[in-house]
C-alpha cells in the first residue's frame, strides 16, 4: 500500500481503502477490455441495455456495478466474471 493510501487508511480506515482499490480494479478492467475490443461506452452501454453514463460512471470508478450488471458486462466484454475472496494486490491492471 503507498504512503498516500496508508495515511487515507488512518483516517477512513482500511476497509474502506480496500473498497476503493477493489472498485478501481473492477473499473480498469471493464476500461481495458472494451478498449482492447475496440468499443466505444455507447456500443457497450447498448449491448448490456444500459445508458452511457453508467458506463461511463463505472469505467470512473464513480460506481460500483450490481451483479446483474457485471454479469451483463462480462457477456458483453467475453471476460469471465469471477468471485475471489482472496485478498489480492489490486494495482497490477
Amino acid at each position: 500500500m503507498s504512503d498516500m493510501f496508508k495515511k487515507y487508511a488512518e483516517i477512513v480506515g482500511n476497509d474502506h481503502v480496500e473498497k476503493l482499490q477493489q472498485q478501481g480494479y473492477i473499473a480498469a478492467q471493464i476500461k481495458k477490455q472494451r478498449r482492447q475490443l475496440n468499443i466505444s461506452q455507447q456500443e457497450l452501454a447498448n449491448r448490456i441495455g444500459k445508458p452511457k453514463s453508467t458506463i461511463g460512471r463505472i469505467e470512473a470508478g464513480l460506481t460500483i456495478p450490481r451483479a446483474d450488471t457485471l454479469y451483463s458486462l462480462s457477456k458483453a466484454l467475453n471476460i469471465p466474471l469471477i468471485i475471489d475472496g482472496t485478498n489480492q494486490n489490486y494495482s497490477k491492471v
